[in-house]
């Protein structure tokens, strides 16, 4: 079952909500990752397969990425044939037909590892501490 999670502003006057989420699991074998979609137009199209331009500029970049699938708005599925020339047009191979209104996507994965920023509270007793006068600093403040 999800955690539910809240995140308050510092308590200056009053706390605000900031925001809200849930934790699903705290399991190790969670990972993270990002993701950036790179897209591209058609430049002519020859029944399933096509001349794809502005996805890339340069023709190792084609041959670096070839081995990865290609996916269109429409919902076509497609991967790379060869490069074209030197400035970054290449054949591709679709299952069906393309629109010329249709945008190639292609979508790229990367690992990424969670930023350690939390500061603990430490507590330091300021006053006698059998009365309860104790105050609460962070590590900032030392």
């Amino acid at each position: 079952a999800p955690c539910p999670i809240l995140m308050f502003t510092p308590p200056s006057p009053a706390p605000q909500l900031l925001a809200t989420g849930s934790v699903l699991t705290a399991g190790p074998d969670r990972i993270v990752c990002k993701r950036i979609v790179l897209s591209g137009h058609p430049f002519k199209i020859h029944r399933r397969s096509a001349v794809i331009r502005y996805m890339f500029f340069s023709r190792e970049d084609i041959a670096w990425f070839k081995p990865i699938q290609l996916r269109t708005k429409y919902g076509r599925v497609g991967n790379i044939k060869e490069p074209l020339g030197t400035h970054g047009h290449m054949k591709c191979t679709f299952d069906k037909q393309l629109k010329a209104q249709d945008t190639i996507l292609m979508s790229l994965y990367k690992r990424v590892y969670p930023k350690w920023t939390y500061r603990p509270y430490l507590y330091k007793p300021a006053g006698d501490v059998t009365r309860g006068e104790l105050s609460m600093e962070t590590d900032r403040e030392k």
